[in-house]
């Protein structure tokens, strides 16, 4: 995953806390679902320097998946549970 510091205008940013350890895994999870395409298409952002955007996103806690599109979040991901429900969610 490409590490950024600001918000795609299209695409997936999962957004993380370096502490974290639910975010260690669901890191995990997203390299695995990232394995099935080609390239990096999931964009990462350590939540801790981009709190403008986390509240204008109404992004509640991390780990976070969100979709964006034309630069809004139009749908998130909180609860990562499996590596099928990640895929899932990228797959919509």
């Amino acid at each position: 995953m490409k590490e950024v510091t600001a918000a795609p205008e299209n695409g997936f940013l999962y957004v993380y806390a370096p502490m974290c350890g639910t975010c260690a895994i669901a890191s995990r999870m997203l390299e695995i679902v990232e394995a099935t395409k080609d390239g990096e298409w999931i964009q990462q952002a350590n939540g801790n320097f981009i709190p403008e955007f986390l509240e204008q996103a109404q992004v509640m806690s991390v780990p976070a998946l969100l979709k964006i599109e034309d630069n809004q979040v139009v749908s998130r991901l909180y609860a990562f549970q499996s590596v099928q429900n990640v895929f899932a969610f990228c797959s919509e």
